[in-house]
């Protein structure tokens, strides 16, 4: 662990987070997913736009001009309502300051999803133009993520609590505690708005979250213990995280295997002990 600085000048930022970023493990040609909070980068004096522009700058330079930076771009406040969803205009939603500077850059990729959509700069964001019309399952920017080798990093939010991939898992494993509910909303095209069918994988209401959030830390602290979970901490006493998303994807998928878990109506019960 390094030294906490009060002060973190502009000088310093971009070189400190590239470092950091190769601490995680982040190497040229990586393709990397980035979720979390850098306003918790309070001690770093410099300007907002700055700030992200000398963020993405740091993750650019660290995976070179081959590798791709993706970032979650929903907009989950448009579900069940009639706003017209736009791929370049409609602003994510509480996805953070960083990601909506990456979904705003002219050179950004989009995938088409009215709620849960996912943005990319680099050479293998044009996939995100052919995904299905599944927020996750087969076709959906997660399992393009998967089959890319994709890297995820946290900033400030510890990856149990900021982590989408579990709900491709949970709807690829066919979970008896979620559903896959169709939505018709309007979608806005160059010449015309047209009423589309998309698909959201939800959860039933009696199903017990608490124990969903528990079981998240649970994976993680499993693969913490196979050193597959990398933190590492910014001058600014900001942490970061990061780990492949092909080992959180095994780690659960044998979860389920190891430990022989039964399925009951609207939870899951562990026969193993852990709840």
């Amino acid at each position: 662990m390094g030294q906490i600085r009060d002060k973190i000048l502009p000088s310093d930022f971009e070189g400190e987070m590239a470092g950091c970023l190769g601490d995680l493990g982040i190497r040229s040609n990586d393709h990397v997913y980035v979720t979390g909070n850098i306003a918790a980068l309070g001690r770093v004096r410099i300007r907002k736009e700055q700030k992200k522009a000398l963020l993405l700058k740091a993750f650019q330079d660290t995976i070179g001009s081959n590798g791709t930076l993706f970032s979650p771009a929903a907009s989950m406040n448009l579900c069940n309502m009639d706003v017209p969803f736009d791929l370049r205009m409609t602003p994510s939603h509480q996805m953070g300051a960083f990601a909506e500077y990456l979904r705003k850059k002219s050179e950004a990729e989009r995938s088409l999803h009215p709620f849960w959509s996912v943005s990319g700069i680099g050479p293998e964001a044009h996939r995100l133009r052919r995904v299905s019309r599944h927020s996750y399952g087969a076709g959906s920017p997660w399992s393009i993520f998967l089959k890319l080798d994709v890297t995820q990093v946290n900033i400030g939010v510890h990856p149990s609590k900021a982590v989408t991939l579990i709900h491709h898992i949970e709807t690829t494993i066919g979970v008896p505690y979620r559903y896959t509910k169709e939505f018709m909303h309007p979608i806005r095209y160059p010449d015309d708005i047209v009423i589309e069918p998309y698909y959201m994988s939800v959860m039933y209401k009696d199903s017990d979250i608490q124990k969903r959030v528990l079981l998240n830390e649970h994976y993680f602290e499993a693969l913490d213990e196979k050193g597959l979970l990398m933190k590492r901490e910014h001058p600014s006493g900001l942490n970061l995280w990061s780990f492949k998303m092909r080992d959180f994807y095994e780690t659960v998928i044998n979860f389920f295997i190891d430990k022989k878990s039964e399925f009951v109506t609207g939870q899951v019960i562990y026969l193993a002990g852990i709840i």
